[in-house]
């Protein structure tokens, strides 16, 4: 039963070739990031992961945002790298932003002080379980995606962010995802001794 999961998860992979072109419709994509959105785990159902779908114009007004944040003092042998990534993620269809609502973790965090501690941690446990469903559902829809993290690269972008996009302040960036048809394959993945990874103690 689990073998059309586990073929869906190996689906999934980084892929930087893009275009600004989307074989899925707006609709169909709402649909799935409101499907994952909604279905994703979350501690003690605080349901705090947020999603924004970025495209178009739009996606390329949020990485040139980026750009302007992170290429500032970027020294010549780094800039042309990071300025190339940059601008391929601004050149495809989409982007997906990811958030972690801290009001609805600030609110818990009041209400059981015995895991206050804890529900940061959990909350990165569940925005991560999100953005691996998202990314898996894009996929399965033969779309390349990536998932970056430049939205937190400072306070000053993060500013802009919320501020162009009229978000919540509330709203803490965790990831972005920028996705479109893609025109080349993933590169071959390399894989590490599994058994060095899973251990197996039977009782």
């Amino acid at each position: 039963m689990s073998d059309a999961y586990l073929k869906a998860i190996a689906t999934r992979r980084t892929n930087y070739a893009i275009t600004n072109k989307s074989s899925v419709s707006d609709e169909k994509l709402q649909a799935i990031i409101k499907e994952c959105v909604l279905h994703s785990p979350s501690s003690f159902n605080t349901q705090s992961g947020r999603a924004v779908i970025i495209t178009g114009a739009e996606n390329a007004k949020l990485w040139n945002l980026c750009s302007e944040a992170m290429l500032k003092g970027v020294e010549p042998g780094s800039r042309t790298m990071l300025e190339g990534r940059l601008k391929g993620f601004g050149g495809g269809y989409g982007t997906v932003l990811f958030f972690e609502d801290q009001a609805v973790i600030d609110g818990i965090s009041g209400k059981m002080l015995i895991f206050a501690k804890q529900f940061p941690t959990w909350s990165t446990n569940s925005t991560g379980m999100l953005q691996a469903a998202v990314w898996t559902a894009l996929a399965l829809e033969g779309l390349g995606a990536s998932l970056q993290h430049n939205g937190a690269y400072s306070d000053e972008l993060v500013a802009e962010i919320h501020k162009t996009f009229s978000l919540p302040t509330t709203w803490t960036s965790t990831a972005m995802m920028p996705f479109g048809d893609p025109v080349a394959p993933p590169t071959e993945k390399a894989f590490g001794p599994i058994e060095e990874r899973v251990k197996f103690i039977k009782g």
